[in-house]
């Protein structure tokens, strides 16, 4: 999305949020200066931490604005931020400064590579240009490998047990119960990048079919569920021959979702043993990870059923693009216009159905079946962030103090603001939906596999365990079992020099 689309959806979250944060006045939840859970929580924080004035400034290094959506408003301010979240990091940032006597700053990446880059200077430098680093969490993982962190657990001030660091990221990106990078309230990008799905409501209730919330509650949202509900409303409408951007599709999905249904069925790519040590659980959980990827295959490959949005071959895309139309904004557009059912989105997109009026909800990955326990999201963790301190920084207890200090600030404020009330309360249209996104994010996924991407080049690499099931599931080739065997070697190799390198 353009930073001209940015700003309007932005915008009218603020527009929603100061209309409904005056007529709800009253609300506790939506005040968020004066509410008892707030007051309770001010009671216990910066609990632990010492009583002590570090003097100077503590300058985070966080992504810039390259990605537009994807670069950081998490730490100062930012001009194409709702005002409403601006005022959140100024209170949280001011409370950080007045207790520690600090100065809180920021230096912005230019580029997808400069924080790779500047951190490995600043290594060889040594002059402590920064005191906290805040990367993607695959570039964090990168810089863990190559020695660039300290270990967080290590830090007398740093508790990775509080409530504001996300358990489910702890436990899952530690090796050998060494954690170089962790997220929490801190990070709303790792908000963003949760997976999920939307749904047109009107669809429902004009079709007579099940309440999508009801079935998310009773247990029984389920891969074959979505399957049957999609089908039955995959129609040809547009009065031309074959299927097209303008017909109504009852699932509409993109190619890299395709591991979240995967992590969504209760699978994973990568787990990790009693000692805290990664496998690969899609190798020795063989035959049920290749039994759940055909059911996901038969799914993504069903023209009664799905549109592959970013599939280049198929009608969806072709279509879009020959409309003059990016394959993202009419994807937006068929939800909006009840040409599409469910679609696959990250949280960070349904900012795009703002711009529209429409009504829609938001619902977790569907379960393998009703006897799986809970749901699952996936955190598409390539423009997720996490909080690192590199060895270059000149003062390890205040960067570790600040560090914990600042996460656990967010908790009531900026993350506050962007849960509670830019996407629970404002930007979902009924109760059902904040309830549902309390789901999403309570089950959040982090999966070393793809985090990682052990035996790919890069990120994008799709002939690596974090992608090949992407790939092979939009070829339209069945190739799950020789696929896995001839890169689960040098995925195995890579693995067990990231273990290595945390001794």
């Amino acid at each position: 999305m353009n930073n001209t689309k940015r700003l309007i959806a932005l915008s009218l979250v603020l527009c929603l949020s100061l209309f409904a944060f005056a007529a709800c006045k009253g609300d506790e939840e939506l005040d968020l200066g004066s509410s008892q859970a707030e007051s309770e929580h001010k009671a216990e924080l910066f609990d632990g931490l010492p009583d002590k004035k570090y003097g100077g400034s503590v300058v985070f290094l966080v992504p810039g604005d390259f990605f537009q959506l994807y670069g950081s408003n998490e730490i100062i301010a930012q001009e194409s931020s709702p005002e409403l979240l601006n005022n959140e990091i100024n209170k949280r940032n001011e409370m950080v400064e007045n207790r520690f006597g600090v100065k809180i700053e920021e230096i912005r990446t230019t580029s997808e590579n400069a924080m790779l880059e500047l951190i490995r200077a600043e290594s060889l430098s040594g002059s402590g240009a920064y005191d906290i680093v805040m990367p993607y969490i695959p570039q964090a993982a990168t810089l863990a490998i190559e020695n660039m962190f300290y270990e967080l657990s290590d830090f007398e001030y740093i508790d990775l047990k509080k409530p504001c660091w996300d358990q489910n990221a702890v436990k899952s990106m530690s090796i050998k119960h060494k954690t170089y990078f962790a997220t929490g309230d801190i990070s709303l990008l790792s908000l963003a990048c949760t997976h999920t799905m939307v749904f047109n409501k009107d669809i429902i209730r004009e079709n007579g079919l099940e309440n999508p919330y009801d079935l998310v509650e009773s247990g029984n949202w389920t891969i074959d569920k979505l399957a049957e509900m999609a089908a039955g409303v995959t129609s040809d409408i547009d009065g031309v021959d074959g299927m097209s951007c303008n017909d109504r599709y009852g699932f509409l999905v993109n190619k890299n979702f395709v591991t979240s249904l995967f992590v969504g069925a209760g699978k994973s790519i990568v787990a990790k043993d009693k000692d805290d040590i990664p496998y690969l659980s899609i190798v020795t959980d063989a035959e049920s990870s290749a039994t759940v990827f055909t059911k996901i295959y038969d799914l993504v490959n069903d023209s009664t059923i799905c549109g592959r949005i970013d599939d280049a071959n198929g009608s969806y895309y072709t279509t879009a693009v020959a409309s003059g139309q990016t394959v993202w904004d009419a994807a937006t557009k068929s939800v909006a216009n009840k040409l599409a059912l469910f679609r696959s989105m990250a949280v960070i997109d349904v900012l795009d159905l703002g711009e529209y009026e429409c009504n829609y909800g938001i619902i977790p990955i569907p379960k393998l079946n009703a006897e799986q326990e809970s749901y699952h999201s996936l955190v598409s963790t390539i423009y997720a962030t996490c909080v690192a301190i590199p060895k270059s920084c000149s003062d390890m207890e205040k960067s570790s103090v600040i560090a914990q200090a600042m996460c656990e600030a967010s908790t009531d404020t900026t993350k506050n603001a962007y849960f509670n009330i830019i996407l629970k309360l404002r930007k979902m249209q009924d109760d059902e939906s904040g309830a549902m996104l309390d789901k999403i994010f309570d089950d959040r996924v982090y999966d070393l596999g793809v985090i990682y991407n052990w035996g790919g080049t890069s990120a994008y690499d799709m002939k690596s365990v974090a992608n090949f099931m992407s790939d092979i599931a939009f070829s339209g080739s069945q190739t799950y079992a020789s696929t896995l065997e001839s890169i689960k070697s040098a995925a195995q190799t890579a693995m067990e020099a990231t273990v290595e390198a945390y001794k």
